[in-house]
């Protein structure tokens, strides 16, 4: 709350099977936004060659955890030893928090024009971007044009998953995507890392034929 500047005003529970011994509860907050009419950010306007725009994850951030303590467990790993791929330990990379986006956004939206906005959480790249997009286009994203965690592959062997099965799980290192025209993408770019956030242009917005998906990752 103090890094998005916002006030905690309620929760709600949440399902995390095996979490919780007798007697114990779990408190999940949510935020309540204000912002004045013509600063809305409602997807309506994006269009055929946008940029969609990836800002990189701290790893599982807060989506998919039932499966990942499944995969921890049956793998007889300990919370001390080195992840593969890392020089962390499991405990380090599977409880890393999640980036908060907030200080991100507000520095982009302050001088540029940004179309659309979406946190990808758990199956977010399938579910969550269509909830951005006008029904007459498509989001084309390349998958590999980003950097993953390793934690992502370790959970993908370990769990003998495909790449479209872990995008409807986690992450895979996209936190947060924005979209903007070529010109704004081009702009927005360079600040994220200046602000020491990874990002990538990941994909563009097409034309949507009929009957075709909203979004579509190709893996080649």
């Amino acid at each position: 709350c103090r890094q998005s500047a916002c006030t905690l005003l309620g929760g709600e529970t949440a399902e995390m099977p095996s979490m919780y011994a007798d007697g114990e509860y779990d408190l999940a907050g949510f935020c309540v936004g204000i912002v004045d009419s013509p600063k809305i950010v409602d997807g309506s306007s994006i269009s055929v060659g946008d940029v969609i725009i990836g800002l990189g994850s701290s790893g599982v951030h807060s989506n998919g955890y039932s499966l990942v303590r499944k995969l921890f467990d049956a793998s007889g790993a300990k919370a001390d030893d080195i992840m593969p791929g890392t020089d962390r330990t499991f405990a380090d990379v599977l409880l890393a928090p999640t980036v908060i986006y907030a200080e991100q956004v507000k520095n982009i939206l302050r001088d540029l024009t940004v179309k659309g906005m979406v946190h990808i959480t758990g199956g977010g790249f399938y579910d969550n971007i269509p909830r951005v997009l006008p029904s007459n286009v498509t989001a084309s994203i390349k998958f590999g044009s980003w950097e993953r965690p390793a934690v992502f592959e370790w959970l993908k062997h370990q769990g003998y998953l495909s790449w479209p099965e872990m995008l409807q799980i986690f992450n895979c290192g996209i936190g947060y995507v924005m979209i903007a025209d070529r010109a704004t993408a081009d702009e927005i770019l360079p600040r994220l890392h200046a602000m020491n956030t990874p990002a990538w242009e990941i994909g563009t917005i097409a034309r949507r034929k009929d009957d075709q998906e909203q979004v579509e990752i190709s893996f080649d």
